[in-house]
């Protein structure tokens, strides 16, 4: 189970560090290090030495804040994704841990309560449902993302992957229906 720390809203850009990065490491230094490296592509140098940020399309991989640290830094709502299955090994090959929680706050007592429920909630699980060596992603797979959510009571949440129709094992004939209801439930 893999818990990586993210956040939600827009990343915060400094201009005035910007601008004196860019001065301090040059143009060309600032467009093969960090623009071009971006992943998405959610970052260009506007002529004036401003940064542009495109927040929708960022995945949040951290290398342009690790790089200019003064510059760039994560947004002010934090928490964590929660991936679960992912493996490395020779018989199958490498795979991604699926993205069971997509956020989840952990400032109070009680958000880590609720991580810790969700931990043994997976465990017990797991242990009435696996077959005898088997791992967790391999479980998952074989019984399908739906199934081990409803499980574990995790709800179904649209941002657990980026490609819902190409995932192999989610049946999406009822997608637009869960993801209404999602849509209903986080307005409400």
């Amino acid at each position: 189970m893999a818990v990586i720390g993210t956040w939600r809203d827009d990343m915060k850009v400094d201009q005035d560090e910007v601008k004196a990065f860019v001065n301090d490491k040059g143009r060309k230094y600032v467009i093969d290090n960090v623009i071009t490296r971006c992943p998405t592509k959610a970052l260009s140098l506007n002529d004036d030495d401003t940064l542009a940020v495109d927040n929708r399309n960022c995945v949040r991989c951290m290398h342009c804040i690790n790089v200019m640290t003064k510059a760039l830094s994560p947004g002010d709502d934090k928490g964590v994704t929660i991936l679960l299955g992912g493996k490395r090994t020779l018989k199958i090959g490498d795979t991604m841990g699926t993205v069971i929680v997509p956020f989840m706050k952990l400032e109070t007592e009680e958000d880590y309560e609720g991580l810790t429920e969700l931990a043994e909630n997976i465990i017990d699980f797991f242990a009435d449902n696996a077959l005898e060596h088997e791992r967790t992603g391999e479980m998952i797979e074989r019984i399908g993302l739906a199934n081990f959510l409803e499980g574990i009571e995790v709800d179904i949440d649209p941002n657990m992957m980026s490609e819902p129709r190409r995932s192999s094992y989610v049946r999406v004939d009822d997608w637009d229906e869960e993801a209404q209801k999602w849509f209903d439930r986080k307005a409400a």
